[in-house]
This record gives structure tokens, sequence and C-alpha cells, in this order.
């Protein structure tokens, strides 16, 4: 979001009412057209890595086996690293006061994520895509390919020890676990299917 964007948004929550307001969320509603309510869940926004390397010869990606509360009785999930760009949403709003430029924070973050969740250093970061959740639900994504990276270890928070692990996938395999929709972060299989057709890694016959 660049400042111009920034301010208007600002300008808009002038006539915004927080309805709620938790650790992560906030539940704002304002009068879209006269006599027209809206609703928007809002939430710190977001960065997710498609760190690349190789893997039997073949273009690979980096990614973790998380466990995942969400995910019921199956526990885990194939995903992207990454994390919250901001803790809480303290931080977020107190960030938007000071009117700075958050593209800089989000690359920040980025390699910040990449460091902790999957032990690489370095590299080129180049941010792909913003992804939206939606009208009603204010949580972005930011998306960034990594390429030449060193790996080493992880440096996980105390509390996620034992349920983030690296693991690395061929393109082969990451089509299959898509196809098999084991990646269920709906947002990250998105950004996956149209990487892979953009290196030409999905083929149609006519």
């Amino acid at each position: 979001m660049n400042l111009e964007q920034n301010k208007i948004l600002e300008d808009k929550k002038s006539n915004f009412e927080i309805v709620y307001q938790g650790k992560m969320f906030e539940v704002i509603k304002w009068e879209g057209k006269p006599g027209v309510m809206f609703e928007t869940a809002v939430r710190a926004p977001g960065v997710r890595l498609l760190i690349e390397c190789e893997k039997d010869g073949q273009k690979a990606l980096l990614m973790t086996k998380e466990f995942r509360r969400e995910r019921g009785i199956e526990r885990f999930d194939y995903r992207l690293p990454g994390g919250k760009v901001f803790d809480t949403l303290d931080e977020l709003n107190k960030f938007k006061k000071e009117g700075t430029n958050i593209s800089d924070k989000v690359l920040e973050t980025a390699k910040k994520e990449g460091k902790e969740e999957a032990g690489i250093s370095g590299g080129e970061f180049s941010e792909i895509e913003v992804s939206k959740a939606g009208a009603s639900v204010d949580w972005d994504l930011h998306y960034f390919v990594v390429k030449g990276s060193e790996f080493g270890e992880q440096e996980l928070e105390e509390y996620e020890k034992g349920d983030i692990e690296t693991i690395t996938f061929s393109v082969k395999e990451i089509f299959e676990k898509l196809k098999s929709r084991e990646i269920k972060e709906g947002r990250s299989a998105d950004v996956l299917w149209s990487w892979l057709a953009e290196k030409g890694y999905i083929k149609f016959s006519e």
C-alpha cells in the first residue's frame, strides 16, 4: 500500500465505526450508500515465499510441512513459508498513522520469515503478487519469488519448534500435491498453479 492509498483509507476510516477489535482482527462498518451499511474484517497483511531450488535435477521449491489447527484430524498442511507483517493490529494501525510506505516493511518481513521458517539467508527477493482476500475481508498476502539463497537451519520461535519442518518438492511433486488438494491454503495454491504455468511446467496437448 503506497502513501496515497494509505491516506485514502484513513480518510474513509473517519466515517468508519469499529464494532469489534481483538489482537489480530477488527470489524469495521460504514455507510457505503445512503442507508446501506457495510462491514469489513481487517487483519494485518502477511507474506508467502516461493523459494526456488533444485531436486533430482528438476526445479523445486523449499516449502514447509506445518501442524495446523484448522486441519482437524489431518493435522498437517504443506505450505509456502511466511508469516505476519505485524503481530498485532495495534502495530499495524500505528504504522498506518505514521504514513510510512509498507513495501519496505513487507520486504523486511519476507527476509525475516525466510530466515526463521525456512533457514535461508541472502538471495534475490522479487514480489510477484499481492493477493486480496475479498471485499468484506481486508487481509493482503504478499508473494515473493526468492532465488539464489543460501540454505541453513531454521530459527523458529520456541512455540513453533516441532510444528514446522522444511521440505523440498520438485515441480512434479508440487503439481501432484496441487492435483490431490494436499496444499490447502487456497490463495497459495492459486499462486503455485500460476507459477507452474508461467515457468512452462504445465503443458496442455490439443
